[in-house]
Parts: C-alpha cells; sequence; structure tokens
C-alpha cells in the first residue's frame, strides 16, 4: 500500500504540472483568438472571457489523457533512471504490479475524461455557440463607426451604414452587398439588424423599408423588389453548422440518432476514458523500452507515438463523419492498434508470469 501511494504520487505530481501548463497554451491560444475578433468589433470583451474559458473547458477532456501519459512516462521514468525499479524489483515489486497501480490511478483519470466528454462537453458547447450567437446578432456596435465599410469575406457581404443607432443596436441608411456563385444581392434599406437566432443556424439579417435587386448571375431572371422587412441569410447552410450542432447535442439523444455526424460524435465521447486508459498503461513500458536513456528521450518517443494516435483517431472520426466507415469498426480501430501496441509491450512481463 505503502509504495502503491509512492507510485501515484510520483505520477500524480507531474500530472498536475503538465495538465496546468497545456491549459495554460491552450488559453492563451484561444484568448488571443478570440482578442482579435474583438479588436475587430466581432464579440465584447466579456464574451471573450466566456468563449475563452468555455472553450479550455471542452479541451480538458483531450488535455488530460496527454498530461497523464507524458506524466507517467516522466514520474515513472525517473524511478528508471533513478534505479528506483531495480530496487523495487530486488524487493519483489514486479513491473506487472507497477502497472496495476498506474492502472487503478488511470482509471480514476479515465472516470473524469468520461464524465468531461459524456456530460461537460455538450453543455460547454450549447453555451460558447450561444454566446456567440448573441455576440454576432449584437454586431458590437460600439465598436463600428458610421460612414465605413464592413466585410465578411466568409459570406462574401459588404456593409456600408451612414448612421448607428447603439441605444437600440440598429444600422441607418444602409447599403448592403452580398455575392455567391449564382448571384448578386444589393440592398438599400433604411434600418438594418442582426436578430438573435438559432446558434447552430447561420446568421441572419433584417432589413427595413428599402430596395432590393437580385441579379441572377447564371441566368435572366434579375429582381427588383421594394419591401417593408427582408431577411437575409448571411452565411449559407454549411456542414459545420450540423456538425458544430453534434457537439452540442445531449449523449442520450445522440445514441438514437442514426446519422453519420452524431454517430462519430458519440463514439468520440465514449472513446475519450479507453484513451484515457490505454494512454495511463503504455507509458509504464516505454520507460522499460529505453532504460539507458534520458528521461526527455523517452517524452519525445511518448510524443511521436501519440502524435500518430491522435492523427488516426481525427482520420477515423472524418472519415465516420463523411459515412467511409460504419459504425464498425467507427472510431475503435486506432483505439484497438493502441490496445495491441500495449499488450506487445507488456507481452515479455505476461510470459514470465505464466512460468
Amino acid at each position: 500500500m505503502i509504495i502503491s501511494r509512492y507510485l501515484i504520487r510520483e505520477t500524480a505530481l507531474p500530472l498536475g504540472t503538465v495538465t496546468t501548463i497545456l491549459v495554460v497554451i491552450f488559453m492563451s491560444y484561444n484568448a488571443a483568438r478570440y482578442t482579435a475578433d474583438a479588436a475587430a468589433g466581432l464579440l465584447p470583451a466579456a464574451t471573450v472571457i466566456y468563449l475563452t474559458l468555455l472553450r479550455s473547458l471542452i479541451a480538458i477532456e483531450v488535455l488530460l489523457p496527454v498530461a497523464l501519459y507524458l506524466s507517467v512516462v516522466m514520474g515513472i521514468g525517473r524511478l528508471y533512471s533513478d534505479n528506483e525499479i531495480m530496487a523495487l524489483n530486488a524487493s519483489g515489486i514486479s513491473e506487472l504490479q507497477l502497472v496495476r497501480t498506474v492502472f487503478l490511478f488511470s482509471l480514476i483519470v479515465a472516470f473524469i475524461v468520461g464524465s468531461l466528454s459524456l456530460v461537460v462537453r455538450p453543455w460547454a458547447y450549447q453555451k460558447s455557440y450561444l454566446l456567440r450567437a448573441q455576440a454576432e446578432a449584437e454586431f458590437n456596435l460600439d465598436k463600428l463607426e458610421s460612414a465605413q465599410f464592413y466585410s465578411a469575406e466568409k459570406s462574401g457581404t459588404v456593409i456600408y451604414a451612414e448612421h448607428i443607432n447603439n441605444s437600440e443596436n440598429r444600422l441607418e441608411q444602409v447599403y448592403f452587398y452580398q455575392i455567391s456563385d449564382e448571384r448578386v444581392l444589393v440592398i438599400n434599406a433604411e434600418q438594418a439588424w442582426q436578430p438573435v437566432t438559432n446558434p447552430f443556424a447561420p446568421p441572419v439579417l433584417k432589413f427595413r423599408n428599402g430596395v432590393a435587386y437580385h441579379i441572377d448571375l447564371p441566368g435572366t431572371q434579375d429582381v427588383k423588389m421594394r419591401f417593408k422587412d427582408l431577411s437575409v441569410i448571411l452565411e449559407g447552410e454549411d456542414e459545420s453548422y450540423y456538425r458544430a450542432k453534434s457537439k452540442a447535442v445531449g449523449t442520450r439523444q445522440l445514441i438514437d440518432s442514426t446519422l453519420p455526424k452524431d454517430l462519430a460524435e458519440l463514439q468520440w465521447r465514449f472513446s475519450t476514458p479507453v484513451t484515457t486508459l490505454l494512454l495511463g498503461i503504455l507509458g509504464v513500458p516505454l520507460c522499460r523500452a529505453t532504460p539507458r536513456s534520458s528521461q526527455y528521450t523517452k517524452a519525445v518517443i511518448a510524443a511521436l507515438i501519440y502524435a500518430i494516435y491522435y492523427g488516426l483517431s481525427v482520420m477515423a472520426k472524418n472519415w465516420v463523419q463523411q459515412g467511409v466507415v460504419g459504425p464498425f469498426p467507427g472510431l475503435w480501430w486506432p483505439e484497438a492498434l493502441l490496445g495491441l501496441l500495449v499488450l506487445l509491450l507488456l507481452l515479455p512481463n505476461l510470459r514470465s508470469l505464466g512460468k
């Protein structure tokens, strides 16, 4: 029991340090990304803080397994480097007992990751999409200036407003231009504003009292019309909206869905605790596999193995989303390869146990 607590402590201490470092790096990246949007007038400062925290909460389900993996490699690797494992072996503590201790600790971390993935992940995505939709609906008018052009390259739109009514969050005397492969839309209206809509749907811009010109590029069906109220979708119904929706859907709802995108999201959520458990166990034989190498060399090898595994996981998820791969093997074949690697590295100890 004392040895088990010692081994867990040697793993838990670097786990806290590595997790903190990874989370801080990820938060810094997202803060810089959202701050750029805030500087462009797309997001309020308060929304930047909330989005950064929510995105970091989502990222922990990926960062925590990596942190556990590296922590086992560093913690147990130090014991190998200091010949403490050799002393434990002389005392009758085998590597399989070491694996069992790490397995139990990894099981606890896997439970935390599973809870984050199955419950916290969809909740955090729902909140982040809603915040983003509200921020986009407000246009953050205090950052915009009148008599200036506002362009959105993603949706192919340009907006010009002679005046900005900050009290009502509305643009006045508006000129709007939108181009796509099929048409050009030009609008001159007294007012325009962006209402809060479904965060999983494309944003909409509403106009009041104006004239619209619809130019049909492929044909000759050009249209001119006067309107009292007119709504225009700023972005097409892109596949990214539906993928985003899957991320925000509750796990219970995903179970009842037969759509490939929902299947990929569901299997991803269930695979994260399995990945955590396998990575935790994998760290032990990796230290033994290179006993003469330095701690940094072991970390580099471990990082390379994880990079290959993560790339295969992302590829597997994309295949399931696109319908190329069905429910089986789905996202599970990278997990199977990872489990096979663990089994191969532990095989010498299993054989000695059989003898």
